[in-house]
């Protein structure tokens, strides 16, 4: 037979097409570590300021003995402060009516999805972006992480009068090599991987705990002059807030907003004559290294 329909000759003359669109999506393969369950959360009260000053209390002293019938003197009871301030974060994307149009499954609704799953992305980069302000370091530049490193870092925070457990943030490659010098460590006490327990409890990006020490890993630790710059903290390192949204409500339609949840609000913008829809997204939050002496900086070859 040398009539007979072939897909490829349809193909070629019009009578199919090669590829249908789907409509099924898939997620790519992406981080996301959310972190803020590591740091200390101050809820957001401010007046006439995008600023919070938060006072530190002056810390317990020891009594000194002053004899039976002997006055004693004042003593200073010294404070200090440290200062977060909100600063606005946003995103955009916006859709052709053409896009709805040809029946493609990414909407308007797809999109205010993954704007609302930014959040915890961005948070997570603010603060590792605070790392390599740490005062105190540990690892040597250009050499892969050890877990002497990781003991150094644990011996520096006890040093200080910390007391865990402590949090470890390290960079995929930072991870990888731990766990490899921990496979050559005689005696090493067991790595405790996590579970789906922990995982539901303590979020995406937590990789377990060793010695006393909740590993998380995220690909937004920064790498800087050939190194990746983790750390290992205690409680109250690093301190952050988010500003609610019901303050801009009052300048935005009602009928435009999207997503109201607390500290993300997502709003439409319409631009009919060019036959556009818009989501924007609009956050407010702030960062900061609330007590140095509470972190260490790892910094170790990426």
């Amino acid at each position: 037979m040398a009539t007979e329909i072939k897909y490829s000759d349809l193909v070629t003359n019009g009578g199919a097409v090669a590829e249908v669109l789907s409509a099924l999506v898939v997620e790519q393969l992406y981080d996301p570590t959310d972190l803020r369950s590591t740091c200390q959360r101050i809820d957001y009260s401010t007046f006439g300021s995008t600023a919070m000053a938060i006072t530190k209390d002056a810390t317990p002293s020891a009594f000194a003995s002053t004899g039976e019938a002997a006055s004693v003197a004042n003593s200073a009871y010294t404070t200090s402060e440290f200062q977060l301030s909100v600063t606005k974060y946003a995103l955009a994307y916006e859709l052709t009516d053409l896009v709805g149009v040809s029946g493609s499954p990414i909407d308007l609704d797809r999109i205010v999805r993954n704007l609302t799953a930014g959040v915890s992305l961005t948070m997570t980069d603010l603060i590792c972006a605070l790392f390599g302000a740490l005062g105190t370091s540990s690892g040597t530049s250009g050499v892969n992480l050890s877990v002497d490193d990781i003991y150094d870092a644990q011996f520096k925070l006890n040093l200080a009068a910390n007391t865990g457990p402590f949090t470890c943030v390290l960079a995929p490659v930072q991870m990888n090599d731990f766990r490899s010098s921990l496979r050559s460590e005689t005696g090493a006490i067991q790595f405790e991987a996590a579970s789906a327990d922990m995982l539901a409890t303590k979020g995406p990006g937590f990789q377990g705990s060793w010695n006393g020490i909740e590993f998380y890993q995220s690909d937004s630790v920064v790498t800087n002059g050939g190194n990746r710059e983790g750390a290992m903290f205690a409680n109250g390192c690093f301190a952050y807030t988010m500003a609610p949204v019901s303050l801009i409500q009052g300048h935005i339609p009602q009928q435009n907003i999207l997503v109201d949840a607390g500290e993300l609000l997502v709003e439409l913008v319409r631009d009919g004559y060019g036959g556009q829809s818009g989501a924007v997204a609009h956050m407010y939050p702030g960062v900061v290294e609330r007590e140095d002496g509470r972190g260490v900086l790892i910094s170790t070859d990426a």
